[in-house]
């Protein structure tokens, strides 16, 4: 599975914000509340925005690479779609929040971001 981010035209105008994630640390039982960067770019922000996950996932020297993928949710007709990051690799820890969650066994930490309207 790919990185599903477009990324952003180097050269171009940025601009640096911060948006609230869910973090599942593969270490801690419980998930927490953390602050994410994201870069976009002011004349086309809807399809120019990038969320800088590697910070908030830990394993960066044994998997240095990021998957992600868009969860669409319908409730109570309304719809919410989240982009979802985390990491596979053989040799991380089996993430005890999500196991604790819904039993099943993934490696690694998971941040989950809520997608705005834009």
């Amino acid at each position: 599975m790919g990185m599903n981010q477009h990324c952003i035209v180097p050269g171009q105008r940025t601009v640096v914000r911060a948006v609230r994630a869910r973090v599942f640390r593969a270490n801690e039982i419980t998930s927490r509340w953390v602050q994410v960067h994201y870069a976009e770019a002011p004349r086309s922000p809807q399809h120019n925005r990038y969320v800088m996950a590697s910070t908030n996932l830990m394993g960066a020297r044994l998997q240095p690479y990021i998957h992600d993928c868009v969860v669409k949710i319908g409730h109570r007709h309304r719809q919410f779609t989240f982009r979802i990051f985390y990491k596979r690799h053989k040799f991380l820890p089996v993430n005890q929040a999500i196991q604790a969650l819904a039993g099943v066994a993934i490696e690694g930490d998971v941040l989950i971001v809520a997608c705005g309207k834009k």
